[in-house]
């Protein structure tokens, strides 16, 4: 589904002004404009920048046109170019058009420093596409560039363009920030007065936004939003999508009344509303199915004594009949298409595959309904925010013994039942009918059902370690196992399993190794290795460092001015066990001491050695019991991090017999 409104990344941009100030008669300074003057002092206010916005402005204007509302966003961005690079490394600015948000004119000017104080103004020197977004299969998102040759330092650069929202429930979010600083980023909506405008502010605790409201004599309504001396934008990785910590605002028309009416014009008011209008995109899909579809879904149900066996065939057919892929363009990234037209094409999106099963298991005799929702990449609740900004996916509903089960053929690795990774703990909103939905959680998978075993048999001979492998993964893990073999092919798997498995030290030497799926689609590995030199040998003692792998051991979070959560995919648990053969006329002379710890309700782990004649055995335990990792506990998770690899650094000692 997607064409949800998000903050899209932009190459670096324009350039800007500084002051060029040059000797007049060989001792006198040109006198400069108050222009030039002003940039003079911001640039020296950012003198160890290499380029500055000092404005960045964003003017949305609401009209009523013809009996029905129009959106305009105006956009300015004015660049002060200020280092010796920046002419030639922020000399584009680079902004988006899609069908849903065309841009409808643009211009670029550029101001270059002259020799009597002031500037000289040029236009543009290029206007072109900047590339087509590639986050789809197709996506009808393309990039415009400004861009700008022969500028200077101290130059200045402004680029403007026009966007149109076409659909006026679905208004574009406007972020603060950009990959330069900012001086002053101001957004403003302007509405008639019978426009009741709804703003939902986001991640502005380390910016001030001064919010103003100014009601004009002519029926007009101005929101103003300004926020000042503003940092470069900041990504962060391991977060789902900057939308959890980018500064922005989400605006949305709540409702209206045009001239003339008696009542007024409920958009978004609430869940409600928002709910009727996503219903509107599906309420006369479907009636009535073509024979070739009624075939198919009484052939592959016609064994079936359940209604649970009859989602699960239908659910495995899509899987393996229906060829997904990501389709962006315009309303058609939200608009489902007919199950029969998906059928003939045997591709679709998300909705498209929601669609299909809806229709199949309905003709099967099986309620099923649409759901609307809204993966990891979203931070949004449909209560906190009601508009599609909430949503970017879609899945099928099926009610199976009072319990929602979703079918989300999208993914055609997991089994039936299972729900894709970055949709757990989302909400989903189901349509039920015109006047029915309900809201109901995706259940977060518990961390013994995304296990891995892990399990390594090593002898010793001299410094050389040799040893075999099995691991086995159920859940998450596994699914991503078979999607890594379903990707890469020959060399290129043979790396990403060696990749996988590695373990000991960087010269590692796989020699061999093989996969085994079952029909649950568990997964396990076997390979056999070497570790040359990996033992050390003084004297008649053997020294061994057991701890192969170190799960969490890289996870200490070291940005003191990260106050965005770390984020896992899922929750997982993973037990580690190393056999170590006792090489003939030696024994144990020391074993480290069991070591655990643990972050409460985000991880926790356990490593103990035991040892008789002939074997050492290490065990280690680990459970991942949560999705993130909050900014507050970076401190105590360090903490728990360094005592985890105080304990990996112990080793096992060996002395020969006497």
């Amino acid at each position: 589904m997607t064409n949800t409104i998000t903050h899209l990344p932009r190459p670096n941009k324009t350039a800007y002004l500084v002051v060029t100030s040059l000797l007049l008669s060989g001792s006198l300074w040109a006198q400069k404009t108050p222009e030039r003057e002003k940039n003079d002092s911001i640039a020296a206010k950012y003198k160890n920048e290499n380029a500055v916005y000092t404005n960045y402005t964003e003017h949305l204007i609401i009209t009523e046109e013809e009996g029905e509302l129009q959106a305009n966003s105006y956009v300015t961005m004015d660049k002060l170019l200020i280092s010796d690079i920046a002419p030639t490394t922020y000399n584009a600015d680079v902004f988006w058009s899609s069908d849903l948000h065309p841009v409808t004119d643009y211009s670029a000017t550029a101001s270059i420093p002259d020799k009597k104080g002031g500037y000289k103004k040029v236009p543009n020197y290029g206007l072109g596409a900047g590339g087509q977004f590639t986050g789809s299969f197709y996506d009808d998102v393309v990039g415009l560039e400004a861009y700008y040759t022969g500028l200077t330092k101290n130059s200045v650069t402004e680029t403007k363009y026009t966007l149109e929202s076409t659909n006026i429930n679905l208004l574009p979010g406007f972020y603060f920030q950009e990959d330069i600083p900012i001086l002053n980023s101001i957004y403003e909506v302007t509405v008639p007065d019978y426009v009741n405008m709804k703003f939902i502010i986001k991640n502005d605790k380390n910016i001030n936004i001064k919010e103003t409201k100014e009601d004009k004599k002519d029926g007009k309504i101005t929101y103003r939003f300004t926020a000042k001396d503003l940092r470069a934008f900041k990504s962060y990785s391991r977060v789902p999508s900057a939308e959890y910590y980018a500064p922005h605002i989400i605006p949305y028309i709540e409702s209206f009344r045009l001239t003339g009416a008696k009542k007024d014009s409920v958009i978004l008011r609430d869940p409600d509303a928002l709910y009727k209008y996503n219903y509107s995109y599906v309420k006369d899909l479907n009636i009535r199915l073509d024979t070739p579809l009624v075939r198919v879904v009484n052939d592959i149900t016609k064994n079936d004594k359940s209604q649970r066996e009859k989602v699960a065939h239908i659910y495995n057919w899509v899987q393996n009949n229906i060829h997904y892929i990501a389709f962006e363009k315009g309303m058609q990234g939200f608009v489902p298409r007919p199950a029969d037209t998906v059928f003939k094409r045997k591709y679709g999106d998300c909705k498209d595959m929601a669609s299909i099963c809806m229709a199949m298991c309905r003709q099967a005799g099986i309620k099923a309904y649409f759901a609307t929702i809204g993966t990891t990449d979203i931070p949004y609740s449909i209560g906190e925010v009601h508009s599609q900004h909430c949503f970017n996916h879609e899945i099928c509903a099926v009610n199976l013994d009072n319990e929602w089960v979703f079918l989300d053929a999208t993914d055609n690795i997991q089994p039936f039942g299972a729900n894709r990774e970055d949709i757990q703990g989302k909400e989903a909103l189901i349509s039920i009918d015109a006047n029915n939905y309900k809201i109901v959680k995706i259940p977060v998978e518990a961390a013994e059902k995304n296990a891995i075993t892990d399990s390594t048999f090593i002898h010793l001979s001299y410094t050389h370690v040799a040893g075999s492998i099995k691991q086995s993964a159920t859940g998450y893990p596994a699914w991503n196992m078979i999607r890594t073999m379903n990707d890469y092919k020959n060399e290129d798997r043979d790396k990403i399993f060696r990749e996988m498995l590695s373990r000991g030290a960087d010269n590692y030497q796989q020699l061999k190794y093989a996969v085994k799926v079952n029909e649950n689609k568990n997964v396990t590995l076997t390979a056999d290795f070497n570790l040359p030199d990996y033992a050390h040998m003084i004297g008649k003692e053997y020294i061994i460092n057991m701890n192969l792998e170190r799960p969490f051991g890289n996870q200490r979070m070291n940005d003191t001015e990260r106050s965005v959560g770390y984020y896992y995919h899922n929750k997982s648990k993973t037990t580690e066990v190393v056999v170590l053969d006792i090489p003939e006329g030696y024994k144990v002379a020391h074993l480290p001491a069991e070591a655990h710890g643990s972050l409460d309700g985000v991880w926790n782990y356990k490593i103990s050695y035991t040892a008789n004649k002939e074997k050492v055995v290490l065990t280690k335990e680990y459970e991942l019991q949560s999705l993130s990792l909050d900014a507050s506990a970076f401190a105590m998770n360090n903490k728990v991090i360094d005592d985890l690899n105080h304990a990996y650094k112990e080793s096992v000692v060996l002395t020969a017999n006497k």
